[in-house]
């Protein structure tokens, strides 16, 4: 992502500087992202994206690992909610040519989703510890480690840790949102 968000700018005859006023943050941030020393929100990387006139898969997805079957924990790329503590790692290298964006999600002991969220595709989730209550629509549940769920992101939904620990899940949205 580093090198896709640098390469991009200088294509485009961006100086850090400019790039920087146009998202909204620091030049030393933009530097500190391009050189890997930062991770930005994915609210940060929205504006990045729309900075450069790219989509935010186009920043995430890397070109040599386009046929990239395994993917190591290390390899992951870490992905921060803004306004919370929730973060994602994509299960995947790339997703820019995938049907899919499958996410290992942790949703820290009292945060949630920030708000309804509703978008086109589907989603499936595997609670694989705590507990987390999902709203979907006009239904409520509180899911467990071993518990899943499968809806239309079409519906209004929202999510939040009601329990004493971190909850773990996987989370595929289909098709990529980001």
């Amino acid at each position: 992502m580093a090198e896709k968000i640098k390469s991009y700018r200088k294509k485009q005859g961006l100086t850090l500087k400019a790039l920087a006023e146009k998202v909204g943050c620091t030049d030393a941030y933009i530097s500190q992202i391009e050189t890997g020393k930062a991770v930005p929100s994915i609210s940060v990387l929205q504006k990045i994206a729309q900075s450069l006139d790219v989509q935010v898969r186009d920043l995430l997805s890397d070109e040599q690992s386009n046929d990239k079957i395994f993917l190591t924990k290390e390899e992951r790329t870490q992905i921060i909610y803004p306004g919370s503590h929730v973060y994602a790692e994509l299960l995947v290298a790339k997703i820019s040519n995938k049907a899919m964006e499958p996410l290992y999600k942790v949703v820290p002991v009292g945060c949630d989703s920030k708000g309804e969220h509703r978008h086109t595709g589907e989603e499936f989730g595997y609670i694989l510890k705590g507990k987390l209550e999902l709203r979907v629509g006009d239904q409520v549940k509180v899911l467990g480690p071993g518990d899943s769920f499968y809806f239309s992101s079409t519906q209004p939904h929202s999510y939040k840790n009601v329990g004493d620990v971190d909850v773990e899940t996987i989370w595929v949205v289909s098709p990529p949102v980001l």
